[in-house]
C-alpha cells in the first residue's frame, strides 16, 4: 500500500534553532519494490551514473599510480605511500562532514568533482610533457585525496537525502553495484592504456571521467532543506555531531569496525596489488588488471543480490558475518600459489566486502538523526583514516618480510579485533539497535531533509 501524500511544512511557521522544510524526496512516486526501487527515484537516477564514472576515475588513478611509483623507484613502501597520501583527506573527514550538514550538499558535489577533474589534468600535463617525476605524483595523489574524500561524505548523505527511507537500502546496494562496475571496467581500461599508451594517455581518461561526473551531478535536485537559523559556527555543530555519536551504540560499534577493516583489509586491493602481481606471480600492467577486476566482479555480484535481498537479515549481524568472512577469504589468497585460484578467492573477498560495507552504511544511516547525517558520516570517512595507516604499515611489512606476511597478519588482526568489537558491542551481533528506530526513520525521513 502506498503511503498517503504530505504537504509541505510552512517554512514560515517553523520555530526553534532550526527551520525545516519538509517535502517528499524529488521524483519519488509510490514504491513497487524490486530490486530496480531506488530507480523510481529521479535523483538516483543522475546520482547513480555520476558516482560510477568518480569510481572508475579513482579506480585507473589507482592502478596508474601505483604501476608508476613502483616502476620509478622499485619501492613497495613508497607504493603503500603513494596509497596513503590519496586518502590523506581523511583527516579532514569530521569537518567536511560539518560542512555538509550546512551548506547545499548538490552544490558541493558537482563543485568537488569539477575540481578533482582539474587536479587529474594537471598530473596529465606533467606527465604528457615528460617532466613527471615520482614527488609530482606524490603531490598530486595528496591533492585527489582532499578532494575526494569531501566527494564520499557528501554522496553517502545525499542519497539519504533524496531516498524514502524504506528503500535507502535498497539505493546503498544499487550505489555499490555502479561502483563495482566502475572498478572492474576502470582498472581493465587503465591497464589498457597503461600497457599500450603510457601513463600521461591514460590519464586523459581519468580527467574526462571526473569531468563528466561534475555534469551529470547537475541533474540531482534536492529540494528539502533544513538549516540553522542560531547562527552557529560548523565547529559547534562538529561539537554536537561527535557529543551524540559517543553515547549512541549503533553508531559507535560501526565506526570502530570501519577503522578496522581499512587497517587491515584494504591494503591489499588499495595499494598493494602491484607489489602481488610483480612480485607473486609475475605479471604486468594487463594481469594487474585482472587482479584488481576479480574484487570488483565480487563486489558486483554481492551488491546486486543485495539489492534483491535487503530484508532477510538485520544489518548488523550481516556486517559482522561479512567482516569475518571477508577476513578469512584474504588469509586464503595470501596462502594461495596458483594465479587461476587466487583470482577466484579474490572473487570471494570482493562478495564478502560488499556483504559488510553495504550493511555497515546501511546500519549508520538509518540510525543517525536527519540533521546529524553529515556529520555522522564525516566521522565515517575518519574512520577511513585506518586505510593509509594499514597501507603504510602493510608496505613497510612487505619490504621486511614479504608482501604473503603482511596480508596474513593483516586477516589474523583484523578477525581477533572484529572479536572484540563484537563483545564490547553486544548489539552488533544481536539485533541491535533501537528496532523503533528504524520505523520512526521510515516514517519521517520521507518528510524531511537534512540542512544544506
Amino acid at each position: 500500500m502506498s503511503e498517503p501524500q504530505r504537504e509541505p511544512i510552512d517554512e514560515s511557521k517553523a520555530t526553534g534553532p532550526q527551520r525545516v522544510v519538509s517535502v517528499s524526496p524529488v521524483g519519488a512516486p509510490p514504491r513497487r519494490g524490486g530490486i530496480f526501487d531506488a530507480f523510481q527515484v529521479r535523483s538516483f537516477r543522475f546520482q547513480w551514473p555520476a558516482d560510477g564514472l568518480t569510481i572508475w576515475a579513482f579506480e585507473m588513478e589507482t592502478l596508474v599510480l601505483g604501476w608508476y611509483i613502483l616502476n620509478a623507484t622499485n619501492s613497495p613502501a613508497l607504493v603503500g605511500l603513494i596509497g596513503t597520501l590519496r586518502f590523506g583527506g581523511t583527516l579532514f573527514g569530521p569537518i567536511y562532514g560539518a560542512l555538509t550538514d550546512r551548506f547545499n550538499r548538490r552544490r558541493l558535489l558537482i563543485v568537488d568533482r569539477a575540481v578533482l577533474s582539474v587536479i587529474a589534468l594537471g598530473f596529465t600535463f606533467f606527465a604528457l610533457t615528460g617532466v613527471l617525476e615520482p614527488w609530482h605524483a606524490f603531490v598530486f595523489a595528496f591533492l585527489t585525496g582532499i578532494a575526494r574524500n569531501l566527494d564520499n561524505v557528501v554522496r553517502q548523505a545525499l542519497i539519504a537525502d533524496v531516498m524514502p527511507a524504506r528503500s535507502l537500502s535498497n539505493a546503498l546496494a544499487l550505489s555499490r553495484s555502479v561502483m563495482d562496475i566502475s572498478r572492474i571496467s576502470g582498472a581493465l581500461l587503465a591497464g589498457s592504456l597503461l600497457g599500450a599508451l603510457g601513463v600521461g594517455e591514460a590519464y586523459v581518461g581519468v580527467v574526462l571521467l571526473y569531468a563528466g561526473s561534475s555534469l551529470l551531478s547537475m541533474g540531482i535536485v534536492l529540494q528539502s532543506q533544513t538549516t540553522r537559523s542560531d547562527g552557529a559556527g560548523w565547529l559547534r555543530n562538529l561539537r554536537e555531531g561527535v557529543t551524540y555519536m559517543r553515547h549512541d551504540e549503533a553508531i559507535l560499534g560501526p565506526l570502530v569496525l570501519a577503522f578496522l577493516v581499512n587497517l587491515t583489509l584494504f591494503p591489499a586491493v588499495n595499494g598493494l596489488m602491484p607489489v602481488v602481481a610483480r612480485e607473486i606471480y609475475d605479471k604486468g600492467p594487463n594481469g594487474l588488471a585482472v587482479m584488481q577486476v576479480a574484487p570488483g566482479v565480487g563486489a558486483l555480484i554481492g551488491s546486486v543480490a543485495l539489492a534483491a535481498y535487503t530484508q532477510s537479515v538485520h544489518p548488523t549481524r550481516r556486517m559482522i558475518v561479512g567482516i569475518v568472512l571477508w577476513h578469512f577469504s584474504m588469509l586464503a589468497f595470501a596462502l594461495m600459489g596458483w594465479w587461476l585460484a587466487a583470482l577466484a578467492t579474490l572473487v570471494v573477498y570482493g562478495t564478502t566486502q560488499s556483504l559488510a560495507m553495504i550493511s555497515m552504511s546501511t546500519t549508520l544511516l538509518h540510525a543517525s538523526p536527519v540533521e546529524l547525517r553529515g556529520r555522522v558520516m564525516g566521522v565515517r570517512s575518519l574512520a577511513v583514516y585506518g586505510l593509509p595507516m594499514g597501507l603504510l604499515i602493510s608496505g613497510v611489512i612487505a619490504e621486511w618480510l614479504g608482501v604473503r606476511t603482511a596480508l596474513a597478519i593483516n586477516s589474523v588482526v583484523g578477525l581477533g579485533g572484529t572479536a572484540v568489537a563484537a563483545i564490547v558491542w553486544r548489539g552488533l551481533w544481536s539485533e541491535s539497535g533501537d528496532p523503533g528506530r528504524d520505523v520512526q526513520d521510515a516514517n519521517t525521513a520521507h518528510e524531511s531533509v537534512t540542512a544544506d
